[in-house]
């Protein structure tokens, strides 16, 4: 199921992401590496993707915009590679996924 969320994701990745990558920004590596992963699951992320999500959200909600030009467009990105993880959190299993979890076939 494709939410809205993950649409303006891919949308947003496909337009833009070229243009906002700085080799020499970690933090935009990181938000770059979030957006694949919500994109190639389907919008679901690890719990290490989640973490590595949200500290890069924190860190450019501290940064300085001065520092980095595309700051700004990094955490939208960000914002929204979280809410199209979030909006999958909240879809229930297939029922074969149920199935396979409580041992049916």
């Amino acid at each position: 199921m494709r939410t809205p969320a993950l649409a303006a994701v891919e949308r947003w990745y496909r337009e833009r992401i070229a243009g906002l990558l700085n080799s020499g920004d970690a933090v935009a590596a990181r938000v770059r590496a979030s957006a694949l992963a919500v994109l190639s699951s389907g919008g679901r992320l690890t719990t290490v993707q989640r973490s590595m999500l949200t500290s890069a959200i924190e860190e450019l909600e501290r940064r300085p915009w001065g520092t980095y030009p595309h700051s700004a467009e990094m955490l939208h990105l960000a914002r929204l590679v979280a809410a199209a993880a979030q909006d999958q959190s909240k879809v229930m299993p297939s029922r074969s996924a149920s199935a396979a979890l409580y041992g049916r076939k």
